[in-house]
């Protein structure tokens, strides 16, 4: 059975907003959309099977008209629709596991690792660089707490997570100062293409 990789997305023309100050918002929307294109087609390439979840009509139609399987998040907020998406998951009988859409640099080898812990049973907590929460994997429901640090509260849910460290999983696009750093890196060339 292959492991849902559940991929809670706010909003492709209202998100980043931190930003602002570097990209026009069709820029900001046109990154938004091309990291979670990106992500799919990385986590496809692992064997995970993407699970998008969204309160944003615009967000579940491009997961619908790209073939995705989606879930209109009920709940308000990333916490909500990170528990909702790993309970559709566990009611499915699959393994999950959340990962978000801003990772600029990820690779199929980053989800591979995550792909064959999660499948196996195995916690797994993926922190970004400044402390929050890349990717995460649990056989068991958790509470969710995201947010600034959540790597430190989401350790302490897990019983004997393994950590993953990698470059893809450590480097988010939060602020302007991430998005000169991911486009610095050799595996974020790309994104210039997408910007100019």
């Amino acid at each position: 059975m292959p492991v849902a990789a559940v991929m809670p997305i706010r909003s492709f023309r209202g998100g980043k907003d931190r930003l602002a100050d570097e990209l026009s918002d069709e820029a900001r929307y046109r990154l938004s959309l091309a990291m979670a294109s990106r992500l799919v087609e990385k986590a496809e390439a692992a064997l995970l099977l993407p699970l998008v979840v969204s309160a944003d009509e615009g967000v579940l139609e491009w997961a619908t008209t790209t073939g995705l399987a989606s879930l209109p998040e009920t709940g308000r907020g990333l916490d909500s629709a990170a528990a909702e998406g790993a309970r559709w998951a566990m009611e499915s009988g699959l393994q999950w596991v959340i990962l978000h859409s801003d990772l600029p640099l990820i690779d199929v080898g980053d989800l591979q690792a995550v792909e064959s812990l999660a499948r196996n049973g195995e916690a797994v907590l993926a922190p970004s660089a400044d402390g929050g929460t890349s990717a995460l994997a649990s056989p068991t429901a958790i509470e969710f707490s995201y947010g600034v640090a959540s790597a430190h509260r989401h350790l302490a849910r897990l019983h004997q997570p393994r950590i993953l460290t990698t470059t893809g999983l450590l480097h988010d696009v939060d602020t302007v100062r991430d998005l000169r750093s991911a486009m610095r890196h050799p595996a974020g060339q790309w994104i210039r293409d997408i910007l100019t």
